[in-house]
């Protein structure tokens, strides 16, 4: 573990960068593993981009895109980082154009290399060519928002939309150093939104600006070799063709937003008559290992919907708790059904309700008795009730966490501690779920939640976000997971957990369940099995009625 601070320097085109780079910044002059030594400015920040009348079309519409339908607050508005890097020495440089690449002079450079950084961070300088820079110790590092294993270029998220990709990447890469030239050090999935590029980017520009500062984190705390071991995971390359992407011009930019259009307006056309509602299935057969064609569906009328269950089974009977959401309210309450071992069930009946949203009601028991912690995001709370006459009286126990925007948080006490499982966005205006947060404690009701050392252990919208309740099955831990990519709970996966530390997380992925065995279903993502009932849910699209 190295133990001095980390010395850093930026490439800017200027002080003023888009919103989501001075979140990257602001991130790392917040922690404690680096310090900023130098700022280099280009001199010339115009002279590296490139004009064309060929590409005027796509010009237009992309800034139309961003003006109907760029998500607030806005990654790309513009705001000073002069205030974070106050005091840092600067160094001013005129790159030189060659062809459609430019380079630092020889002189530059060796003004860069007298500060003996550690890591060069490259928000600027478009075009620059980094493979001979050596200008640090650990290389330029910079980001790249596609899948650098199968495209190169840009622009970012737009041939993503276009092509209807299920999902986008984005990476972290480091080049031109002497130890980690040309590696891929982070790389994460998230779902691409179909309609818009602007509105795609607004979703995913945010959710990557913690990749930097714990990157750097990481080299600082395990050092160079760990480190290099560590990013090992990321520069395992399929064998598949890398394909090059540009700015489209005039008439590929005029086909490929017709594409998007022509989405738009069936996806308007659909929301006019149709709505999604989410239903139940369940089967008491002990063995479901043929698939889910036989389950039984418990259907909610037109004007709510049922989702996420969580079951308990007590004196012979099973409780399906789950989120009853109303559309009419605009929110989700908790609700239990009551089913025998014949498959008799009654009709749902609330038993928590707030003036904020509640969803995926975890249910568990400890100490002969059963506690809930439903997801209120809409709370900024990870929240513990106590039953106090299960299954219909619920009672605050305590806050877990606060100011946390978590989702479908899901305990396991195991091996002596309990763990917590959630899905959560450092960043408020990214979306929950494309990562997922461990803690751990020793005590339930009045230990300190622990964050794990490799938050977060999953960084991927087809796998991080919880799907039920861990479980062990011939003694192996499992946890179900979603499948985010395609659609908001497209699918489910199960995993096996090989490794479950305060140090160390590994899963592996042994089944995937998507919605493919019935034409009308959309997506499930929620999986509950307690002694012989197994109770997943699953999304339609219903004709509206009146």
């Amino acid at each position: 573990m190295r133990s001095q601070k980390l010395k850093l320097g930026f490439l800017l085109d200027s002080f003023n960068v888009p919103a989501w780079i001075y979140s990257v910044i602001q991130r790392i002059a917040n922690e404690s593993s680096s310090e900023f030594v130098l700022v280099v400015l280009n001199e010339d920040p115009g002279n590296t981009i490139k004009n064309s009348i060929s590409t005027i079309v796509y010009s237009i519409l992309n800034r139309i895109d961003e003006k109907l339908f760029t998500k607030e607050p806005n990654p790309f508005a513009p705001k000073s980082a002069a205030d974070l890097l106050s005091n840092t020495p600067i160094i001013k440089a005129l790159p030189v154009r060659k062809d459609n690449a430019c380079f630092l002079k020889e002189s530059d450079i060796n003004s860069i290399r007298n500060y003996r950084l550690d890591i060069l961070i490259k928000f600027g300088f478009e075009g620059l060519q980094l493979d001979g820079l050596n200008a640090s110790k650990y290389g330029t590092w910079y980001y790249y928002h596609g899948d650098d294993r199968i495209m190169r270029g840009g622009p970012p998220g737009f041939w993503e939309v276009v092509e209807n990709w299920p999902e986008t990447s984005s990476t972290l890469i480091a080049t031109g150093g002497k130890l980690f030239s040309n590696r891929v050090l982070f790389r994460s999935h998230f779902l691409t939104y179909p309609l818009s590029p602007a509105r795609h980017r607004s979703y995913y520009f945010w959710a990557t600006t913690s990749f930097l500062s714990r990157q750097i984190e990481s080299l600082r705390r395990l050092g160079e070799e760990e480190y290099y071991q560590e990013t090992e995971k990321f520069n395992i390359l399929p064998l598949c063709e890398v394909k090059r992407y540009e700015i489209p011009l005039n008439f590929l930019a005029m086909k490929s937003i017709a594409k998007i259009i022509v989405r738009l307006i069936k996806e308007s056309i659909q929301r006019v008559f149709y709505t999604n509602q989410w239903f139940l299935l369940f089967s008491l057969k002990k063995d479901v290992s043929n698939g889910f064609t036989e389950f039984i569906k418990l259907q909610p009328s037109v004007d709510k919907f049922w989702a996420d269950p969580h079951v308990a089974r007590v004196d012979g009977k099973y409780y399906i708790f789950i989120e009853e959401f109303l559309r009419a309210k605009k929110k989700g309450h908790i609700s239990v059904i009551e089913l025998d071992e014949l498959g008799n069930w009654n009709a749902p009946i609330k038993v928590l309700e707030k003036d904020y949203h509640l969803s995926y009601p975890f249910i568990f028991e400890w100490d002969n008795k059963f506690y809930m912690v439903p997801e209120s995001r809409g709370n900024k709370t990870i929240d513990l009730y106590e039953s106090a006459d299960f299954p219909h009286k619920w009672i605050f126990k305590q806050c877990l966490m606060e100011d946390i925007s978590a989702v479908d948080t899901t305990l396991i006490y195991y091996s002596n501690k309990w763990w917590l499982f959630t899905a959560m966005a450092e960043n408020e205006a990214a979306a929950p779920n494309y990562e997922l947060f461990l803690f751990y404690t020793d005590d339930l009701f009045g230990g300190e939640w622990k964050a794990h050392m490799q938050n977060p252990i999953i960084s991927d919208i087809k796998n991080a976000r919880p799907a039920g309740s861990l479980f062990v099955k011939d003694g192996k831990l499992f946890r179900p997971s979603q499948d985010c990519s395609r659609a908001y709970g497209y699918g489910l996966n199960l995993n096996e957990i090989e490794v479950l530390s305060e140090t160390e997380y590994r899963e592996r992925k042994t089944m995937s369940i998507r919605p493919d065995w019935d034409k009308e279903m959309l997506a499930t993502h929620t999986y509950a099995k307690c002694g012989n009932l197994t109770v997943i849910d699953a999304l339609k699209r219903t004709l509206k009625i009146g």
